[in-house]
Parts: structure tokens; C-alpha cells; sequence
């Protein structure tokens, strides 16, 4: 019988899995947030082009987790201070001159392109043009080659995510 070849990663998973997600959810406080992110960790080490050898795998695990932690603690930072800035925005109706309309678009644009992977390409799309360029509902069906009731159901799926997140955010305060 040959034997079968032992694959690092899948060693290094079965072997380390469970602890690595024990020690995330000490960090996180969250089971499910520590299982994506061992999931992300190994998936970070899957697109390595060659594993390197590997004294203290944990040491190693350790240190890939963390920077991706501190990248979603950043991420996360930046889109709160977005959503929040742009709440205040929208709610200050004295902003009404060129240079705080502009100010608006750009936010409104980086607001939804931070929420990019939240949000099917469509209503993103819909929402950028309707918000930031001014395109009419007619003039986004054409664009997007779908109806003009498909553009209002796009516009009011991205403004219920927007308006959820929010809230989301002001529930953690």
C-alpha cells in the first residue's frame, strides 16, 4: 500500500483549528466572528504560493489572525466614521451649498463603495447613479437594462442596508 501525502495546510487545520478559534473568541467575544476568522486565516495560508516551514505553527497562526483582526477593527472604524458622517449629513438641512453637495457625493460614493462587498452589483450601481450622478429612475433602467420598478426596489434594498447598519452601529454605543 503507498502511502497517501500528507497536504501541510490540512495537517496544520485538523492539528491547530480549535485552538486558534479558542484564542479568537477570547479576542472577539463571538463564536461565529472567531470561526470566519480561522476560516480567513487558512484561507489567507491557501493563497500563499508555497507554506513556509514552520518552527511554532501557532506562533505563525497567531500573528496571520492578528493582522487580520487589526484590519477589520480598522475597516470597521473607517465605515462607522462614514455611516456617522454621513447620518450627519443627511439630517443637516443647511447644507445646501456646491461645496457641501460635492462634499455629500464623495462620502455617499465612498460610503457605498466601503459597503461594496455588502451589496449585490445592481443596487450598488442603481444607488451611485441615482444619489451621486442624478440619473433618473428611466435613464438607470436603460443603463442597467432592467425595469424602472427594479431601480426603486435596488434603491430601497441599499437604503434598508444602510439604514440597518446604522442602527446597528447606534445599538453598540
Amino acid at each position: 500500500m503507498s502511502a497517501h501525502p500528507v497536504d501541510p495546510i490540512a495537517e496544520l487545520y485538523s492539528s491547530h483549528r480549535g485552538w486558534l478559534q479558542g484564542w479568537l473568541r477570547k479576542k472577539v467575544g463571538c463564536l461565529y466572528q472567531a470561526a470566519d476568522l480561522v476560516q480567513d486565516t487558512f484561507v489567507k495560508l491557501l493563497a500563499l504560493p508555497q507554506l513556509p516551514v514552520l518552527r511554532e505553527p501557532r506562533a505563525y497562526l497567531l500573528v496571520t489572525a492578528n493582522h487580520l483582526l487589526i484590519n477589520q477593527f480598522r475597516r470597521r472604524k473607517l465605515e462607522e466614521e462614514t455611516l456617522r458622517t454621513m447620518a450627519i449629513l443627511a439630517e443637516d438641512s443647511r447644507a445646501h451649498g456646491p461645496e457641501d453637495i460635492t462634499a455629500s457625493r464623495q462620502l455617499l460614493r465612498q460610503t457605498v463603495l466601503l459597503l461594496a462587498d455588502e451589496l449585490d452589483e445592481k443596487p450598488r450601481r442603481a444607488f451611485l447613479m441615482a444619489r451621486i450622478d442624478g440619473l433618473s429612475y428611466a435613464e438607470i433602467a436603460i443603463e442597467l437594462g432592467v425595469s424602472e420598478s427594479s431601480v426603486k426596489q435596488y434603491l430601497a434594498k441599499v437604503l434598508a442596508h444602510c439604514h440597518a447598519r446604522l442602527y446597528a452601529l447606534n445599538a453598540h454605543d
